[in-house]
């Protein structure tokens, strides 16, 4: 996401370009500008209003993190007009005020790899540089799923056996990175705490998920997974990502939904202020 700061107006107006650009709001009640004006508010400064231009890259409502990319720039917005440079536990303690789960916020603010940890109201974060060997895949289909809603799908208690079974391949990922063992990204990726029951909500998912358990078969591919909370599905693998992506379309072509494919480019820089 591009936001591109114009002279001052004597009210925020936007100029959206690419993903969400006929349904965003383009006055105030847009996410970045509300983003900033609560800052401001939190710090009792006073924003001059200005034109902004936004040019945005990343599917709405598809699992991958537009809101914290949104949040992001609503807080540089912030930094930008008022000229104050937040402390990082400041800045993510207004972005938690918006969205209660950092998973996204550091990434979107931080780039590459990152880990993080709420506490405290704010996040501890953790970052480590993406290795460019390991492309990234995604199929993006045309079928929104609300987060609220994939989030509630999943139960409030689970078993401590399958606890375990999630904090063994969190830490087996960061190891199979950090070392380039990347032949054990297949088994990092099983979950039992939260795809099971959200591709209950969408059987196409869980058809993708099922290719998990094929590794081996398809050149390249090193494991697959939901990205976020859905609907769009997630390939890590090392080349033959075009056809990766075609065998991921397979389950949504069955059902008439309309996908694309993109192959992206991992950012290790994060947010950039020009």
């Amino acid at each position: 996401m591009k936001v591109t700061v114009g002279s001052k107006r004597p009210e925020f107006e936007l100029e959206l370009h690419g993903e969400g650009a006929k349904s965003l709001p383009r006055d105030e009640q847009n996410l970045i500008v509300r983003l900033a004006k609560y800052v401001a508010s939190e710090r009792g400064v006073a924003l001059k209003p200005a034109r902004l231009n936004v040019e945005n890259q990343i599917p709405l409502a598809r699992g991958l993190g537009s809101s914290s990319a949104a949040i992001i720039a609503g807080i540089s917005l912030y930094e930008v007009l008022s000229g104050e440079t937040l402390l990082e536990d400041d800045f993510f303690r207004y972005a938690l005020h918006f969205e209660a789960h950092g998973d996204n916020l550091g990434p979107a603010r931080l780039g590459g790899l990152v880990v993080v940890c709420t506490t405290n109201a704010t996040l501890i974060v953790l970052k480590r540089t993406w290795p460019e060997k390991v492309k990234i895949v995604v199929v993006v289909p045309e079928l929104e799923l609300e987060t609220k809603k994939m989030r509630e799908a999943m139960p409030k208690l689970v078993e401590a056996e399958d606890a375990v079974f999630n904090l063994q391949r969190a830490a087996l990922f960061q190891a199979a990175i950090s070392e380039g063992r990347f032949e054990l990204i297949q088994e990092a990726m099983r979950d039992r705490l939260h795809q099971p029951f959200r591709a209950s909500l969408a059987p196409p998912l869980a058809e993708v998920l099922e290719l998990n358990n094929h590794v081996r078969e398809i050149d390249g591919l090193l494991g697959v997974s939901i990205s976020g909370a859905g609907s769009t599905m997630i390939a890590l693998a090392l080349d033959n990502a075009s056809e990766i992506g075609k065998r991921m379309q397979v389950p949504f072509n069955s059902l008439g939904i309309p996908s694309r494919v993109m192959e992206l480019d991992v950012d290790n820089e994060g947010r950039r202020l020009i």
